[in-house]
């Protein structure tokens, strides 16, 4: 009977002992990332700039003492490469860095056109960094200013950053990938790599110290401004598509979702909202000659009609098709016309003729691509459909009647 007991106080004793996760890690010693931005030094040193996360004081929830201290913590550290960079911020920080929070990561636009691929390899290697990380490129600024911006201290910049992305169907005005898309497009023979670009400019919100002056006396704080895509040939920045072109990338790649499609009738603007698209590529060799058809199908609505539009029936929506059909169009060959001035084909033409002729494209046209990709032939057709016109089948017209 004791043998028996004292076999189960040790069992016990043991259960006590093994409770716990082996990689645990006590908040006060943690600093938590949301955000960094990574830049290359004029003598090749790599920059790094990290974001965490400031813990809240006592009270700061309520509106309490602390809460006009900012929301994050910017470090700084550089290295002879990133993981260099990375260990030394070590010297400046008493806590352990946890990077599975982060939201986004910001590569300054001189790194990236000297080429991304040695910073993305630690990225890659390290299972800390998610793949679903949004990526980003700073157009011509300061990472640390970006970094910065920010209307209020409520919540960090680089969290305001990723809560703008998530909101990008509704504007469909600059292509981003994440950092697991990214390596894809990289590693892929058929297309070349892309991404948004990011900035910030100057706004007009006001300090609540400074809330009694005029918005021209006032101080202005710098906002945040995700704007452009950044374009690739290999791992090197080439150039950048404007938000027209950028959203003819979209229609070409079938990720216009949501947006807006302004266009004109009667010399009267009138605004349609896309409800969702696709887009098929499909390479045919027409009398000898490789020749890149774009098919793109769009349903949207009627958003808004100027004042003197009276009539919107059957053949006024079938010339509104045709209008939002040639919009779309001219967006997707300003895409196409940049990209082939680029010579980066960040459409993905070539996997399209990789996967619909392997044959030929093995025969010789794989090394033959880049000669051939800016004086390709591409011929669009846009299908859009208009299911709803809204509550009334005329435009606002106060004092008019109907015709």
């Amino acid at each position: 009977m004791a043998v028996r007991l004292a076999r189960l106080v040790l069992l016990l004793f043991l259960f006590a002992n093994l409770t716990g996760c082996w990689d645990l890690r006590e908040a006060e010693q943690t600093a938590i990332v949301v955000g960094f931005g990574i830049d290359r030094r004029e003598d090749g040193a790599i920059q790094l700039v990290v974001q965490t996360v400031r813990p809240q004081t006592v009270g700061a929830a309520g509106g309490g003492g602390g809460s006009d201290q900012p929301s994050y913590h910017n470090w700084y550290a550089t290295g002879a490469t990133l993981f260099d960079a990375v260990r030394n911020l070590a010297l400046q920080c008493p806590n352990q860095f946890f990077w599975s929070h982060n939201q986004v990561i910001i590569i300054s636009e001189r790194l990236a056109r000297q080429g991304v691929r040695e910073v993305l390899d630690f990225l890659e290697r390290d299972p800390e960094f998610k793949q679903s990380t949004w990526l980003l490129v700073a157009r011509q600024q300061s990472i640390a200013d970006i970094l910065e911006a920010g209307e209020s201290n409520r919540q960090p910049p680089a969290k305001a950053l990723a809560d703008i992305i998530n909101l990008r169907q509704r504007v469909a005005k600059y292509a981003v990938v994440n950092l697991g898309d990214f390596y894809q497009l990289l590693e892929s023979p058929g297309q070349e790599p892309h991404t948004a670009g990011v900035t910030f400019f100057e706004g007009i919100m006001k300090p609540k110290e400074q809330i009694a002056k005029t918005v021209a006396q006032a101080s202005k704080i710098f906002e945040q401004h995700v704007i452009d895509t950044a374009v690739f040939r290999g791992d090197r920045l080439v150039g950048w598509l404007n938000p027209t072109e950028s959203r003819g990338l979209l229609w070409i790649k079938g990720e216009v979702q949501e947006g807006l499609v302004v266009t004109s009738y009667q010399n009267k603007k009138i605004v349609f909202e896309i409800l969702h698209s696709t887009a098929k590529i499909k390479p045919q060799v027409l009398d000898g000659r490789l020749v890149i058809k774009i098919d793109i199908k769009t349903h949207c609505n009627l958003a808004e009609a100027s004042p003197g539009i009276y009539k919107l029936d059957e053949a006024v929506k079938k010339q509104l098709e045709q209008l939002v059909a040639a919009q779309i169009k001219q967006e997707v060959m300003a895409a196409v016309s940049r990209c082939q001035e680029l010579n980066s084909d960040a459409p993905g033409f070539a996997g399209a003729v990789h996967r619909s002729m392997p044959g030929t494209w093995q025969q010789g046209l794989a090394e033959q691509w880049p000669e051939m990709f800016p004086q390709l032939a591409v011929q669009v057709t846009v299908q859009p459909v208009i299911q709803g016109l809204g509550l009334t089948t005329t435009s606002l017209n106060p004092g008019q009647k109907y015709r």
